[in-house]
């Protein structure tokens, strides 16, 4: 299938670089995999690579992956022998979708479904801003047989708003970030690269996000560009088992991804080589805000209550015992009294 080349390129004699790279980390969704390959593929925008991540799939994703290359000469195929979990995929994505230096990138799955014209309209508009870092669509959520589900799309943008600390108050505050629908749209491929990528953290697609606020503007399409299949609920413990490979230190139970954000945060720019320049006293009140309001979601979760309470129990334990202890007590004082007042009379 040879894709019809949609954009003028400059008579050079050589091919010019596509301008939008996608990276796509695949892991035993086979089943899926051609219907989402498919979607990408067919994009009205069709000046782009694509570069598939196997994190060491069991099923047929891998033979499936190189009948698609065999196909199209934007595909190109990487295979992890052994599984190295979702922050090393993602980043490997990232790395072999941007060798040529493309303009834009965006991470594709192995399992959702894109509108053809989803590229089409987020390169028209960062093309139009080169203000804005990020644009990304409304959100369809669909089952896994690809009926819709009832879930809204949330809204959120911080188009327009230059100051950086009113930018990333409205980031750090809004209940309305949805980072696991924002990371899939399209973004500056150099500003991807000075947020690092995805860092080694617990909710690393939100990190990524806060520091793109720093960079620049976050725009919303107003229209459903992408249909996102919803399997189980993601939680943090389930991220402690699929984000982090061989070799790379797992967060315990009681390290919160507020925590270990703003560490990253604070090394990241209060260092001489900083992606933006924060004076320490303004960072430092940045970092405030982000850490009460994160953490202040993150303990309000009814998942992060059950967990926090299975590691307070010794203590709820104790206290029970000494609770029943002392009424105890104080129940035989009142009877013994009782006695020597009667025995009184």
């Amino acid at each position: 299938m040879q894709p019809a080349d949609n954009i003028s390129r400059p008579q050079t004699g050589i091919a010019a670089a596509p301008r939008v790279g996608i990276g796509v980390a695949l892991h035993n969704r086979a089943s899926y995999l051609r219907e989402a390959l498919d979607s990408i593929l067919s994009q009205t925008w069709s000046d782009i690579t694509v570069a598939l991540v196997d994190d060491a799939s069991s099923d047929e994703t891998e033979s499936i992956a190189r009948e698609y290359v065999r196909r199209d000469p934007r595909v190109r195929y990487i295979r992890f022998d052994t599984r190295r979990g979702m922050i090393a995929s993602w980043r490997a994505a990232f790395e072999h979708a941007t060798a040529e230096g493309p303009d834009y990138f965006a991470w594709g799955s192995d399992h959702d479904r894109w509108d053809p014209r989803w590229l089409e309209v987020l390169v028209a508009t960062l093309d139009a801003d080169p203000d804005v870092v990020l644009a990304y669509p409304l959100t369809r959520r669909i089952d896994p047989a690809g009926a819709p589900l009832s879930k809204l799309p949330r809204h959120f943008e911080t188009v327009g708003i230059h100051d950086l600390r009113t930018r990333w108050v409205r980031f750090s505050r809004s209940d309305s970030v949805a980072a696991g629908d924002m990371v899939y749209g399209l973004m500056r491929a150099d500003a991807v690269r000075a947020a690092g990528v995805f860092r080694e953290v617990l909710c690393p697609d939100r990190l990524l996000l806060a520091e793109l606020t720093l960079q620049g503007q976050i725009r919303q399409v107003p229209e459903v560009l992408w249909y996102r299949r919803q399997f189980e609920v993601g939680s943090i413990a389930r991220q402690r088992q699929t984000l982090f490979g061989p070799g790379m230190t797992i967060p315990g139970r009681t390290t919160a991804p507020w925590q270990m954000h703003v560490r990253s945060l604070r090394a990241t720019y209060g260092a001489p080589d900083a992606p933006v320049r924060i004076e320490h006293r303004e960072l430092a009140r940045l970092l405030s805000i982000y850490a009460v309001t994160y953490a202040w979601r993150h303990y309000t979760k009814p998942g992060v209550q059950r967990g926090v309470l299975a590691v307070l129990g010794w203590p709820r334990w104790l206290y029970k015992r000494i609770k029943r202890g002392v009424l105890l007590a104080v129940y035989h004082i009142l009877v013994a009294r009782h006695r020597v007042r009667g025995r009184s009379r």
